[in-house]
């Protein structure tokens, strides 16, 4: 199963793994690390969200999908997590992960899998999933969600990007022309798309040029 796009993202995600990873680690040059504080502030205030409404992550079995090189999936399993699970497309960016959380010794806890996000499997259930900038590449966000339905016990949440922000014809164009294609939603799209796949749309908060999103499965909204 795939979606028109997946192979442009997932080759897009190849060749920036090292300079996707800088964002976190801050290793660029001063310059670099400046841009990114200005222009990229909304990935380090998304981080700080997830895992704050998280909750107590004692015990707690969690996936990230799309988890790139793995720092939201490190952050759980140092925090408590009883089990934590990346799943990613992108070749390159599970093998960086997988080295990552090596090197941090959480083998026991944390792994990283390649699958595409529409193909992960789907005989584990989850207590908390999430999506992080995952939507941002998404042609048809609805069959994802449906997948990530699947496999969450409790907890999902996920980041979309806002429709008309300054920063939105920018990103267009400089994706666009790197051969990754972007998308964009509004608040009432979200919240169809959970009501249409089966989740319950409890919170949607503005942070910079993202929504950010607390649901559950319908159902069970107990944590």
């Amino acid at each position: 199963m795939s979606e028109p796009n997946t192979d442009k993202v997932l080759a897009y995600w190849n060749r920036t793994v090292s300079g996707f990873d800088a964002i976190y680690t801050g290793k660029k040059p001063g310059w670099a690390r400046f841009l990114d504080k200005s222009l990229r502030r909304d990935m380090y205030q998304r981080f700080d969200w997830v895992m704050k409404n998280s909750g107590d992550l004692s015990g707690k079995s969690v996936c990230d999908l799309g988890c790139g090189t793995g720092r939201y999936v490190i952050a759980y399993a140092q925090s408590g997590a009883r089990r934590v699970v990346g799943i990613d497309g992108a070749p390159r960016m599970v093998q960086l992960a997988s080295s990552l959380i090596q090197e941090a010794g959480l083998q026991a806890t944390a792994e990283a899998q390649e699958y595409p996000i529409l193909n992960c499997p789907e005989s584990e259930v989850f207590d908390i999933t999430i999506a992080v900038g995952v939507f941002d590449y998404t042609q048809d966000a609805a069959p994802f969600l449906e997948k990530i339905r699947k496999i969450t016990g409790s907890l999902f949440l996920s980041t979309f990007p806002r429709y008309w922000t300054y920063r939105m014809p920018i990103r267009r164009v400089r994706l666009g022309l790197l051969g990754c294609p972007v998308y964009f939603y509004t608040a009432k799209q979200i919240r169809a798309l959970h009501e249409k796949t089966g989740f319950a749309c409890e919170r949607i908060e503005r942070v910079g040029a993202i929504y950010c999103v607390v649901a559950s499965p319908k159902g069970n909204t107990q944590r």
